[in-house]
């Protein structure tokens, strides 16, 4: 019975002294520290940029609209102008027949040329 007891307790201390030391696991622990630190840095980043691109998009959009409405401002004052101004008169537009369509192509028939020569007095 001592012997077995002897062997396990060798057993045990075999396997306790080969698994990781504190300092390997304290510097496991702060790997996932600064991993999870890192990831939160990502998404906070990418939070902030998306944030921003969204204020750009607003911004382009405002200004897009307000071309657009300076441009229908631009020429309803241009249409107010021209039809003050001078009404242009209709001309009289002549329509000509349309040309009769030509009669259909009848077909000929050619004899076939053949490669030899004829040798035709």
């Amino acid at each position: 019975m001592k012997k077995i007891f002897a062997l396990t307790f060798v057993a045990g201390m075999l396997f306790v002294a080969c698994g990781p030391s504190a300092a390997e696991k304290a510097a496991e622990e702060q790997r996932i520290k600064d991993s999870i630190a890192q990831v939160e840095a990502d998404q906070k980043a990418a939070e902030e940029e998306a944030a921003r691109l969204a204020e750009e998009q607003a911004k382009l959009e405002a200004e897009a609209q307000a071309l657009a409405e300076a441009e229908a401002n631009k020429s309803t004052a241009t249409k107010k102008t021209t039809t003050k101004t001078a009404t242009p008169k209709k001309e009289e537009v002549k329509t000509e027949p349309a040309p009769a369509a030509p009669a259909p192509a009848t077909e000929t028939k050619e004899e076939p040329k053949s490669n030899t020569v004829s040798r035709r007095r």
